[in-house]
């Protein structure tokens, strides 16, 4: 009898497996709503949601390959994504019909994406207000916008000249003014305010040095910085979180 009473309590498994498995969950649940409560970054998702991953001994490749598009986003999400890009590709196709790709041009980044805009492209010397083509390119640009929720940053820049005219008396004054005026053009057209900000930083962050005229006439430029994949992966987060409590509500 003693043997037999022995052999089953060799049965099942420990009993600190299944407190172990509810601190798991619990740790899961309150990283899902951690993340739903806060303003995210792509790689800081992809850093947290691949340490969790480590720690929950649920992942043994390397964290890089966790890629935004192999998230598990909701459709009607990745829908918004697919309008976006599909406006990316009518824009870089305007741009490439125009002749501008070495004025005008788009990029991913890890946020989103940039969009650069030539200042002479734009601009009248040591001015701020917006010419008629600066207006056409920037319609083509609010068509873009207008496919998310994300947040956009103008970001105006100049060259290393020194300027000083009765309305500005630096380049960082022309640099913000021209930002504001693309920032003005944005939300007139249709951006709500809320997702809009702008700065200038005069010669400060150039992207080549300015040594000659076409390196300066480079660093004369608009900015335009879509932190899109921040604005959908923070809604996807919370449409998961939601869904979950629904379901164990």
């Amino acid at each position: 009898m003693r043997r037999k009473k022995t052999e089953e309590k060799k049965g099942g498994a420990p009993g600190w497996m299944v407190t172990y498995g509810d601190l798991m969950s619990l740790l899961l649940t309150f990283f899902v709503l951690l993340v739903s409560m806060s303003s995210i970054q792509e790689s800081k998702f992809k850093q947290a949601l691949g340490s969790l991953l480590g720690a929950l001994g649920v992942m043994n490749m390397d964290r890089s390959a966790i890629q935004f598009d192999r998230l598990p986003i909701p459709d009607k999400y990745k829908e918004e994504l697919g309008r976006l890009r599909n406006q990316v590709r009518m824009f870089k196709n305007y741009i490439r019909i125009k002749g501008i790709e070495s004025k005008v041009s788009i990029e991913e980044t890890e946020e989103g994406m940039l969009i650069r805009l030539s200042g002479p492209l734009m601009f009248e010397s040591g001015k701020a207000d917006l010419n008629d083509y600066a207006k056409d390119i920037l319609t083509h640009v609010v068509n873009v916008l207008k496919e998310s929720d994300a947040q956009i940053r103008v970001e105006g820049h100049t060259d290393n000249i020194p300027i000083s005219n009765s309305k500005y008396s630096s380049n960082w004054e022309l640099s913000t003014a021209r930002a504001i005026s693309v920032l003005k053009f944005l939300n007139n057209n249709g951006i709500p305010g809320t997702r809009l900000s702008a700065v200038g930083y005069g010669e400060f962050r150039p992207i080549v040095p300015n040594d000659t005229a076409e390196n300066r006439r480079r660093n004369r430029r608009v900015e335009i910085y879509v932190d899109y994949k921040d604005a959908i992966m923070k809604k996807a987060v919370q449409s998961i979180a939601k869904d979950k409590e629904e379901k164990n509500g």
